[in-house]
């Protein structure tokens, strides 16, 4: 009965590492334009405006906006920068979502916890974590697939022993899967900053 709990946990763990893929690929490519279109939100609100300041040249009212949803202390030249680039509103869902760590007197600088500032970063790492990503679900489904195996064959090296245990298997999936949402954490942070760090520089 106890082996019976530990597979299903291990067919659970590759059904979530599965899921979290689709999650984060659908976080990254379809999240904001979903916030974006609701008109209601700050993102809705922000993208109109911009949009509208893009065309017509008339800053008044996103600037307006931009005072109430950020505060006057907030550099308004990152919005107006964000606002002027294609697709805007990825830009924008950056600033609002980070708009509390960005210190910026002339030149961006980032607040991480411990007050700690750094520049944001120069590249975008969002390839690499996204391959980070796709590995681990690899790792799990070989993890899984391998307790599978292991109900009819032994791995007989003696330095592989820990194969042969399911409730090993069971734990590793998931300290993968827990790494995994650390890297998609990861991944969201340092992408909004990025972004906002080419706010400083011309448009390409």
């Amino acid at each position: 009965m106890l082996s019976v709990l530990m597979f299903l946990l291990i067919f659970v763990g590759v059904a979530i590492s599965v899921y979290q893929v689709y999650d984060i690929y659908y976080a990254q490519n379809f999240e904001d334009d979903e916030r974006q279109a609701n008109s209601d939100s700050p993102l809705g609100q922000l993208s109109r405006q911009a949009a509208q300041y893009a065309t017509t040249g008339e800053s008044k009212g996103f600037l307006e906006l931009v005072g109430r949803l950020f505060g006057a202390r907030f550099d308004k030249r990152l919005v107006l920068s964000a606002a002027s680039r294609p697709n805007a509103s990825q830009y924008l869902a950056a600033l609002l979502r980070r708009q509390r760590q960005i210190v910026s007197n002339g030149q961006v600088r980032v607040r991480h916890p411990l007050s700690w500032k750094t520049s944001p970063p120069a590249s975008d790492s969002r390839p690499v974590l996204l391959t980070l990503v796709l590995i681990n679900c690899l790792v799990v489904m070989f993890f899984g697939g391998l307790s599978l195996y292991t109900i009819a064959y032994q791995v007989p090296v003696a330095s592989l022993a820990w194969m042969n245990s399911e409730w090993i298997l069971m734990l590793l999936i998931y300290a993968v899967i827990a790494m995994t949402h650390g890297i998609s954490r990861l991944d969201a942070y340092l992408h909004d900053l990025y972004l906002i760090g080419t706010l400083n520089r011309p448009v390409g």
